[in-house]
């Protein structure tokens, strides 16, 4: 053992680790408390800043509003229609008359009255300010009253009123109030000092020399000796331009005040400072910080030391046995035990107690290992014979391996040929040992070969990887991955190891592939893709050559319906039917793909438009062909054609196809199974195309359940709690803005898309109601239907479903349908409100009273509900006819036994007037907004 190293006990280097570790966990754990009191500190102090901000204006807009009801009062009727007969002695009389009131009650210190064009009629008080009379002819001539800040005598609010009769402004009434005690109470309510900085000079209210501030006035300062320094601190170091902000908080470490710039509007040269002292809280901020660092240190010291005496018995121990084992390299093993055989503990052992144990044991076998010598060498013969056992199992191994494993001399002949390169190419071991690896090769892959392998000979490669077929003896082909190598210690017959694996099957998936990326597997039609490449080739061809072609998109006319209703097999042998169909009756120069979906293309090169027109004639009549019979319902077989000539306006291929797609939407809007040519008088095009973008949403939407339910409260009126939610549905767009529904509704309508919506609206709405009914929730979902759900086959088997399926109870659903809809075709709607009353749900007839027989069809419909249209809601506080027709609607509606519901409640006096009429429930904003969420305590009325 080398003696001149320094010997550290283990003890010091466990007391110094352990103490370093807990010392860096005690700096990053007052680094995060300092942080989060920091942060807390800022936050209190920007919430504190934002409560100062709102008194302060609110003092100036209580300010305001005290001036304008006190220039009112100085005006009255009588007064103002003297005014416009040119006698304004009796203003500037009771101007007189209350000055001692104005001046000593409210602190009015100026009230003057001027003419239309600037001139003074009168008053009391200090002069009118320059910019204040500058602004008075344009107080008359836009006849709105003025409300400024002003400093150039004296820091005041003034209000400039325009004096109106016979629609004309003949006066300008000016009333000045003294900002001064409006200050002082913001300083006594907040203890917080305030400062007005303006580009107007006034030494009257510092009562002493002027003071420049960034090459502006101060002229305002309460604590005006405290708090001067501070002000001149800021103006030395920082630019006006960064301190010309509204609500900015600044704070400078070095000094103990805060501040708070506040901008006003319509006053552009005036600053308002609000100066807080922080002193105190950043002391007890520092106290605390160092009150935690000195309890930390106390805590470090104290676990270092008992961790230093706790490890200083079990340490001693270990050094015994550290002096015990350099005695076992002596031999003195009967001294070893000497030392350390020392009883164990009764009841608890230790690692030191097993470590002891262990290093007499080990003397014990040490002592025994030198007589084991004669034992190792049969041992070791053994072992021979295990080695011999090892080659045999590698070479069986080789044999079993799914590996083509082949050995190759250094004149690249075979020296080994293992079990599977024997099954794949059919030959033998004994066929082709010392035989040339040529043999397996086209003459044109072995030159490849050949060169591969004189690299690794030749130039010292490796290893080289590379592909080649290689010929079995029945004469098939395998592509074969190979990997050749040069072996570490090579022997006269072994150079060069070849590793293959068969990779024909893989070679055979990736043609597969190549040839799905541009093919429809149903049909096997050319895709999309390989559409546009192709259209893209037909294109510059055509105007290369200016010949004239067409292109065909055709879309299956309610495919969607025999999908659903037949079943995807159907479908899908539907479409391979079209598609062969479609090969019919095109030509071999032809160019068919499907799109996607129903909606498939055919690119007509060098095609006129009457060749064209015959060729989806053609279409037409074979696709009426196709038709079938499922479960004895007869389905024919149509389509919509969009045509387009091209070359086309410089149009690309993305352009072409798109009015194609325009002109198909087109035919289906025109009755369906049609043809129609795009023309630029179809342009119609941004409103096609902004259908088709919706649509497309849609259809997107659907797919990646970006629709989302919103929850509007409706109240009981008598008790004012809420009975149930309108659920209300929202698109939630990729970039995350959400759309109301009258943004997709209609397109959805003209789509057929909207029984798609329905069904959605439907199982999340009864999803959310059931998993309500589990948290123990009992709340009614109003569910609104769309006007084609009474066309909707599925709709009542659909509901069933998810009622079983969620376990939903069905008399907390309530479905609503509008006026307009049900009288449509009330017999349907009729029918409809039966059978899901039958199934116990309730219905409600939604936006009541917008048709012109209401009151009769309310007779006719079975409805629970009936719900008010807004619009003889919104004004029925000033509309009496609103007010009448209501109160008629609610008597009629309780004779039938229905209860009534009024939306678009706004106000607490919409409420009262309905609550009057006996209307039973209200929703509105006034009630709650739309939410994601249902409401999660009592309803807070919005004003």
């Amino acid at each position: 053992m080398n003696t001149s190293n320094t010997f550290l006990s283990i003890r010091w280097k466990a007391g110094l680790f352990f103490s370093s570790i807990l010392l860096i966990f005690l700096l990053i754990f007052h680094v995060i408390i300092y942080w989060n009191v920091q942060q807390k500190f800022v936050f209190f102090r920007s919430q504190l800043q934002e409560q100062y901000h709102q008194q302060l204006l609110g003092q100036i807009t209580t300010t305001r509003d005290q001036l304008q009801r006190l220039a009112e009062l100085l005006i009255s009727p009588d007064t103002t229609q003297q005014a416009a007969s040119g006698k304004h002695k009796d203003i500037l009389e009771r101007i007189q008359r209350y000055r001692s009131d104005l001046e000593l009650n409210w602190d009015v210190s100026q009230v003057q009255l001027f003419d239309s064009t600037g001139r003074n009629l009168g008053g009391w008080g200090p002069p009118t300010p320059k910019f204040i009379k500058s602004i008075i002819t344009l107080t008359a001539e836009t006849e709105l009253a003025q409300n400024q800040l002003n400093c150039e005598v004296s820091c005041k609010q003034y209000l400039l009123l325009p004096i109106l009769a016979d629609n004309t402004t003949n006066h300008v009434l000016v009333l000045g109030y003294n900002l001064t005690q409006s200050l002082l109470d913001f300083q006594a309510q907040t203890g917080a000092d305030i400062a007005i900085i303006s580009d107007q000079s006034n030494t009257q209210e510092l009562r002493q020399a002027d003071t420049s501030l960034w090459e502006r006035h101060l002229n305002v300062l309460t604590s005006f000796n405290s708090n001067i320094a501070y002000l001149r601190y800021l103006a030395k170091h920082y630019r006006y331009q960064d301190i010309d902000h509204d609500k900015l908080i600044l704070r400078d470490s070095n000094l103990p005040v805060e501040f708070q710039f506040v901008k006003l509007k319509q006053v552009s040269n005036v600053v308002l400072v609000i100066i807080d002292n922080i002193a105190n809280q950043q002391h007890e901020l520092s106290s605390l910080t160092y009150r935690t660092i000195a309890w930390s240190l106390i805590g470090l010291i104290a676990i270092g030391g008992s961790l230093f005496l706790l490890l200083s018995a079990p340490l001693r121990r270990l050094s015994a046995v550290s002096k015990a084992l350099p005695l076992l390299a002596e031999k003195k093993y009967l001294e070893v035990r000497n030392m350390l055989n020392h009883t164990l503990p009764r009841r608890y052992i230790d690692e030191l107690n097993i470590l002891e144990q262990s290093a007499v044991v080990l003397s014990e076998q040490l002592e025994d290992l030198e007589s084991s010598v004669n034992k190792q060498t049969d041992s070791l013969n053994k072992r021979t014979q295990e080695l011999i056992q090892e080659r045999d199992f590698v070479s069986n191994l080789i044999d079993t391996a799914q590996l083509i494993i082949i050995t190759l001399d250094k004149n690249h002949c075979i020296s080994s040929f293992n079990e599977l390169a024997t099954r794949i190419t059919g030959y033998q071991a004994s066929d082709v040992l010392n035989q040339s690896f040529e043999q397996f090769f086209h003459p044109s892959d072995w030159q490849r070969v050949d060169q591969s392998l004189k690299q690794l000979s030749d130039h010292g490669e490796k290893i080289v990887h590379m592909e080649s077929d290689i010929l079995s003896t029945d004469g098939q082909s395998h592509t074969i991955s190979w990997i050749h190598s040069n072996f570490r210690v090579p022997t006269n017959n072994a150079v060069i190891l070849s590793v293959g694996i068969d990779i024909t099957e893989k070679k055979q998936n990736e043609t597969e592939l190549r040839w799905l990326a541009t093919h429809d597997p149903l049909t096997e039609l050319y895709n999309r893709k390989k559409l546009k490449n192709q259209f893209e080739h037909i294109l510059k061809q055509a105007i290369f050559n200016e010949q004239q072609g067409i292109l065909l998109v055709l879309d299956l006319d309610h495919f969607k319906d025999i999908n659903d209703s037949c079943g995807h097999n159907i479908g899908d042998q539907l479409l391979k039917n079209v598609a062969r169909a479609l090969t019919e009756v095109s030509r071999d120069k032809d160019v068919l793909a499907r799109l996607g979906g129903d909606e498939f293309a055919i690119i007509l090169p060098e095609t006129d438009l009457n060749t064209a027109i015959i060729l989806c004639e053609q279409i037409s009549a074979r696709l009426h062909t196709l038709h079938f019979e499922f479960e004895q319902v007869r389905y024919s077989i149509s389509s919509s054609i969009g045509i387009v000539p091209f070359p086309l306006n410089e149009f690309n291929v993305d352009r072409l196809l798109s009015s194609a797609d325009l002109a198909m939407y087109q035919a289906k809007s025109h009755g369906k199974d049609t043809w129609r040519l795009f023309t630029h008088d179809d342009m119609l095009g941004k409103q096609l195309q902004e259908r088709m973008r919706w649509k497309q949403k849609i259809e997107d939407a659907l797919s990646d359940d970006r629709f989302i339910l919103y929850f509007q409260p409706i109240m009981q009126i008598q008790t004012q709690a809420v009975s149930h939610y309108e659920v209300l549905l929202r698109m939630l767009d990729e970039d995350g803005e959400v759309h109301s529904p009258g943004m997709f509704i209609e397109i959805a309508e003209q789509s057929g898309l909207i029984h798609r919506i329905d069904h959605y609206v439907l199982e999340k709405g009864i999803a959310k109601l059931a998993d309500l009914e589990h948290q123990g929730i009992n709340i009614t979902l109003s569910l609104n239907l769309s006007a084609h759900a009474m066309l909707d086959a599925d709709l009542i088997p659909l509901l069933k479903h998810l009622l079983g399926q969620y376990n939903a109870s069905p008399d907390h659903l309530l479905f609503e349908l509008t006026e307009t809809a049900a009288v449509a075709d009330i017999n349907q709607a009729r029918l409809l409100m039966s059978e899901m009353r039958d199934l116990g749900c309730r219905f409600s007839i939604d936006d009541f009273g917008s048709g012109f027989a209401s009151f009769r069809y309310l007779r006719e419909l079975p409805v629970d509900m009936v719900k008010i249209d807004g619009m003889f809601i919104t004004h029925i506080t000033e509309n009496n006819d609103d007010k009448l027709f209501v109160e008629a609607l609610v008597s009629v509606a309780k004779g039938m036994g229905k209860n009534t519901v009024a939306e678009f409640v706004e106000s607490a006096e919409i409420l009262e007037v309905l609550a009057e009429l006996g209307v039973d429930y209200a929703q509105g904003y006034y009630i709650g907004k739309p939410q994601p969420t249902l409401l999660d305590g009592p309803i807070t009325f919005i004003q």
